[in-house]
């Protein structure tokens, strides 16, 4: 999987599409857009594409990975509106759309752009009432809703998605409110994590196992990772990107996937040991560095 980078050329779609379309051909087997107005890494003058028509774009650029966001922000979409969108984006990606959702976080790009902001328990809240719905007109004729933040009358979803019975749902985020929201609606096929030191991962997995007492979950993770001859070299090289910010240097190395080709795939074993299914790898920069990680870690794990 491919995501946002830590450092890139200028953003442009012609960059982004060059990306997809590599890693299409590559061993990778998704594509993975983030959701933001604002840039939330560089800052509100550096670009951030907006995330829904990039990925419906890129459908078109490419005919084998899987396409998602990582993740959709609930509060930037209406949740039947949204519904339309991820089926016409099924169709446009011939049955390639995974469909992840999360409340939101960076409050910056919410008052920029005139977007109601509410406390972190109603931002869950509302997601959970948007993943309810979703999957009711996905599945559903003539569906009614009444909840506490979103109600539908009578509405109906034509055409319905390509996949059958509908696009995997994914949910993200970390909180005690978030795992209770995961645990708690068995529309959710997946739980997406934060980047983690492995134990941080086990810990949540394990957790999540216990409050879903066997019901089938897909777990999947962000990670940074950089290819480097040593370790060292390639935590020089993180300290570099992140201008010796102490938070991001931490957040980039916790997961163990910089360095030697031979310790990143121990360590993507460990991970999926421990439970993971998906990784939703971060490069620097992604182009100049995916034919080298599909080389020599995807193709020596299989």
């Amino acid at each position: 999987m491919i995501g946002a980078p830590i450092e890139e050329p200028e953003i442009s779609y012609d960059y982004v599409q060059k990306c997809a379309r590599m890693a299409d051909e590559l061993a990778f087997d998704s594509v993975w857009i983030a959701d933001h107005l604002l840039n939330p890494r560089k800052g509100e003058q550096v670009a951030a594409l907006e995330a829904w028509v990039t990925l419906s774009a890129v459908a078109t650029h490419t005919k084998r990975v899987k396409l998602g966001h990582a993740v959709l922000c609930q509060a930037f979409r209406y949740p039947a509106v949204l519904a339309k969108m991820a089926a016409t984006l099924d169709e446009i990606s011939n049955g390639r759309f995974i469909f992840a959702l999360g409340a939101g976080w960076f409050k910056r790009e919410f008052e920029a752009y005139g977007i109601p902001w509410g406390d972190h328990d109603e931002l869950i809240e509302r997601a959970g009432e948007q993943i309810k719905i979703v999957d009711a007109l996905w599945t559903g004729e003539s569906v009614n809703f009444s909840g506490k933040y979103y109600r539908l009358v009578n509405a109906n979803l034509v055409s319905k998605p390509v996949q059958k019975p509908r696009p995997l749902i994914w949910y993200g985020g970390n909180s005690e409110k978030s795992r209770q929201l995961v645990a708690a609606n068995s529309d959710i096929d997946g739980w997406f994590i934060s980047s983690g030191s492995l134990e941080e991962v086990r810990e949540k997995i394990s957790d999540m196992k216990r409050r879903t007492q066997g019901r089938k979950l897909e777990y999947a993770m962000y990670a940074f990772t950089f290819l480097s001859r040593t370790e060292q070299e390639g935590e020089d090289m993180v300290k570099r990107l992140a201008a010796g910010d102490p938070s991001t240097i931490s957040w980039a190395l916790k997961p163990g996937l910089v360095g030697p080709p031979a310790k990143i795939i121990e360590q993507l074993h460990k991970f999926q040991q421990a439970g993971i299914n998906h990784v939703t790898l971060l490069f620097s920069s992604t182009l100049d560095n995916l034919a080298k990680f599909s080389q020599q870690v995807i193709e020596r794990m299989h």
